[in-house]
């Protein structure tokens, strides 16, 4: 009797451990109290989205998603409430991950959450250096800022790898910028 209770309990054990590895579950904040309520979107990047979306509603300010389908989502606030909020993008791989949805969103907790984090940080940096020599016509200067982002970002997806949904999203962006 000891010997079956140990087996079902071991069994128990291992088929939960099994389970919570390959699950994702995104803890999510949001930063204003009027989207109390507000319905809020888990969007695939790529794929069908109907078939593919998830959604839940905000209270006391959080959120929260689950799931095993690793892929690049888009967390977006219903379409009447998003003024003012940045919607973000997050990788679903196994483990716990944290974002807080703003003006300015991130998000972290995972290892290609917190290179894509890092990532979005890097291209706003770019964004507000490149304005100014935009704007000024320093097409040399914008040319070698440029270059320098798409390095960094394309080493950036070497080091996630190239075959992580990350790595080939990054990889992606800059072959696609680059042509």
């Amino acid at each position: 009797m000891k010997k079956l209770l140990f087996t079902l309990l071991a069994s128990a054990a291992i088929f939960t451990s099994c389970t919570q590895k390959n699950e994702y579950v995104i803890y999510g904040t949001v930063s204003k109290p009027d989207l109390e309520g507000a319905k809020i979107f888990l969007v695939p990047m790529n794929g069908p989205i109907k078939e593919n979306m998830d959604s839940t509603y905000i209270k006391n300010l959080s959120f929260e998603f689950r799931g095993t389908e690793e892929r690049l989502v888009d967390i977006r606030l219903e379409r009447m409430r998003r003024f003012g909020t940045e919607s973000l993008l997050v990788v679903t791989e196994p483990g716990e991950i944290y974002v807080s949805i703003g003006e300015i969103s991130f998000g972290r907790g995972t290892p290609q959450n917190d290179t894509l984090q890092v990532w979005k940080d890097l291209t706003l940096e770019f964004v507000q250096q490149a304005k100014p020599l935009f704007k000024r016509g320093d097409e040399e200067g914008f040319k070698n800022l440029q270059e320098s982002y798409y390095k960094r970002t394309s080493q950036m997806a070497s080091n996630v790898g190239l075959n992580s949904t990350l790595g080939a999203f990054l990889d992606e962006r800059v072959k696609e910028d680059t042509k």
